[in-house]
């Protein structure tokens, strides 16, 4: 399985450049969350959504890779202010090894809730379509 999408989009996003990360995903990539019920599909939807993230997350460190014949998935921190979450991604590729499925598992819940509640300012503050963003729940 060829990881350079992964890699280079993993090291995008640790530089917070949404562009970046966007060529690495297919045009009609699902993003599955801990903050929505729904996945989002395709580059329009999700863009909005890692644009809010990315301005309230101060650090990304990607500490672990796992690859199956299938998949690859990567252990992570993420910091937000003062709190600290413990994440998982995980990718399925398509034939050309970008990012067809994501879906992002991260704890402690209490952190979420922080990070939810950043969020719903953020996008209050930019005034977000609500289709893209204001349905942010707990999942």
């Amino acid at each position: 399985m060829n990881l350079t999408h992964i890699h280079a989009f993993t090291d995008a996003m640790q530089r917070k450049d949404l562009e970046a990360m966007l060529t690495h995903m297919a045009e009609d990539v699902n993003l599955r969350t801990p903050l929505v019920a729904e996945p989002f599909r395709g580059k329009s939807a999700i863009r909005p959504v890692v644009e809010a993230l990315l301005s309230i997350v101060d650090r990304f460190d990607f500490l672990e890779m796992m690859q199956g014949p299938q998949h690859v998935s990567e252990f992570f921190r993420v910091t937000v202010g003062s709190y600290e979450l413990d994440g998982v991604d995980y990718w399925k590729l398509n034939e050309e090894g970008l990012i067809q499925e994501m879906t992002v598992l991260w704890r402690p819940l209490p952190a979420i809730a922080a990070v939810q509640n950043k969020l719903d300012e953020v996008t209050t503050e930019a005034r977000v379509p609500p289709s893209n963003i204001s349905e942010f729940a707990v999942a």
